[in-house]
């Protein structure tokens, strides 16, 4: 069995902090840098739940 990849630093922090505000605060304006900053540093199985989100905050704006 093959070891996990580490994660990002720059991905677990943007999570980090993602993870503690509720979903109108991560969809905000003033959190999209941090989004993004999630998804340039995802590792592959992430994106697809990220990309999703990405198309919610896509919606709303």
């Amino acid at each position: 069995m093959k070891p996990a990849k580490k994660q990002h630093p720059k991905f677990i922090e943007a999570m980090q902090k993602l993870s503690a505000m509720n979903e109108d605060e991560r969809l905000s304006d003033e959190n999209k840098e941090l989004f993004d900053q999630a998804i340039a540093y995802a590792p592959l199985e992430a994106q697809p739940a990220l990309m999703a989100i990405q198309r919610k905050y896509d919606e709303l704006h």
